[in-house]
């Protein structure tokens, strides 16, 4: 059974559903408002991180496709998929996986670790994210190729980004840091609009 915590948002009170931000900014042809920015996350989210063993990063690899059907290619942050995110050599983030099926998969290559309580996903998306990104990601956006992963950091938290589409991005942080980054976000995207969806949306 899942920890209930784990149900909870840790984003504050502040995160809630519907437009944030400045209305003027964020007008549509229509008269309506058109946030620039839309911001998602999923609690209960399943969350497990796995590492190979020492020299069996690849045999994990092969054994990850045939156990759960997830091509993680060279195992390079390029050949990231947006349910299997590489966060460091032979090391990845799977979302919506059981952790038991996980660790029948990996067997005895690596480790297979519940996340789901020490780790948040933020998503954003929007023509402006690449302006609220300046803000904050020291990444070069135009050296970043779409369903790619880098290890970076943001507001000088370390976190794991993947670049779902041109002005879509997925932010792994850890869990104790997710009431800041909400918070942060709120106001950085306040400029641009910023939607707030809900997880049922």
């Amino acid at each position: 059974m899942m920890d209930q915590s784990v149900m909870r948002s840790p984003l504050g009170p502040h995160w809630t559903p519907g437009h944030h931000g400045t209305a003027a900014a964020a007008t549509g042809g229509d008269g309506g408002a058109q946030a620039g920015i839309r911001a998602l996350h999923t609690p209960g989210l399943l969350v497990v991180e796995i590492a190979a063993l020492p020299g069996k990063g690849k045999a994990m690899r092969a054994a990850v496709k045939k156990g759960l059907k997830l091509d993680l290619g060279d195992g390079s942050p390029a050949a990231s998929l947006p349910n299997a995110v590489c966060s460091g050599p032979d090391r990845y983030l799977l979302t919506g996986f059981d952790l038991a099926a996980v660790k029948a998969a990996v067997g005895d290559l690596g480790l297979a670790v519940d996340q789901s309580s020490g780790r948040v996903r933020l998503s954003i998306d929007g023509a402006k994210v690449p302006g609220l990104l300046a803000k904050s990601c020291p990444l070069d956006l135009t050296k970043w190729p779409v369903g790619m992963s880098q290890a970076s950091h943001f507001l000088h938290i370390g976190c794991t980004w993947y670049r779902r589409s041109e002005t879509g991005f997925d932010l792994y942080i850890g869990r104790s840091f997710a009431r800041s980054a909400a918070e942060w976000l709120i106001e950085s995207a306040a400029e641009f609009g910023v939607e707030i969806l809900s997880p049922e949306d």
